[in-house]
């Protein structure tokens, strides 16, 4: 019985100590890169979920190159990668890789040497937006195909107008989910999330495809996060390939049809 005493409290231990605390970890396939080159970013360590990973300078707050950044989704393990095209931030460098959960709690980075960047600035911090854009209008489009009218994949596509109502630049990020439940897990793979100028209103379109067999009521579900603080945006959409159902119809109709002419040819006297 000794043997069995102790598994029961080995079990009982694990249950007590629960999944181990995150440890997110960075590291590049090199240390020095050249603008417009591409580094291999390895992440290990994460929660599970979307990460954003960024080429900043040193400042305080780290002013980003935006329109270089990436968005990967990380699976349960915690582990991923995804390739980095090269571009020097705003404020020049030194320059770190840095990784961030949506919801900013979460944060690692790596040293990178930008060949021919200039040296970072020094002077006062620019100042940020410390409260969410405002979502001043969500709207969704349909982009349906010939295609998708018969249970293929089907496009949509949301349309919202972000506002920033303070004084300060205002860093934005997202995800966004799509499915049928009221849980969507679909994973959306949405462009470049653009920084807001202070009191900006901006339209932003982010395409979502709705995956074969497209049929039935769908949910969009979107977080946008900005200074640690996220609005939530949902839509709502519904697909009916009338274009299969008429196929369908016809083809039973012309089973029906040459189901007709063989009994009246079975029928008809010799």
């Amino acid at each position: 019985m000794r043997p069995l005493t102790y598994a029961v409290a080995l079990v009982a231990g694990l249950a007590l100590t629960g999944a181990p605390a995150p440890d997110p970890r960075v590291g590049l396939d090199r240390s020095e890169a050249k603008p417009g080159e591409r580094v291999l970013v390895r992440l290990t360590g994460w929660p599970a979920g979307t990460v954003v990973i960024e080429l900043c300078d040193a400042g305080t707050p780290p002013r980003c190159a935006v329109d270089t950044s990436a968005q990967i989704h990380l699976p349960g393990t915690g582990s991923g990668g995804a390739p980095l095209t090269v571009a020097a931030p705003p404020g020049g460098c030194p320059c770190r890789v840095r990784v961030t959960t949506l919801d900013t709690r979460l944060s690692a980075g790596a040293a990178l040497v930008v060949t021919g960047a200039r040296p970072t600035a020094v002077g006062a911090a620019a100042p940020t937006a410390i409260r969410p854009v405002v979502i001043a209008d969500a709207q969704l489009e349909r982009d349906d195909g010939w295609a998708a009218y018969f249970g293929l994949a089907s496009r949509r596509t949301l349309v919202l107008r972000l506002r920033n109502e303070q004084a300060a630049p205002a860093p934005v990020s997202w995800s966004f989910s799509v499915g049928r439940g009221p849980e969507p897990t679909g994973f959306v793979v949405p462009p470049v999330p653009p920084d807001l100028g202070a009191g900006e209103e901006r339209e932003v379109r982010i395409p979502v495809a709705l995956p074969a067999p497209a049929l039935g009521a769908y949910q969009i579900h979107g977080e946008i996060v900005t200074a640690g603080t996220s609005s939530r945006v949902t839509a709502s959409t519904e697909h009916q390939p009338w274009g299969l159902a008429g196929l369908l119809g016809l083809v039973a109709a012309v089973l029906a049809a040459t189901e007709v002419r063989r009994h009246r040819a079975r029928s008809a006297p010799h």
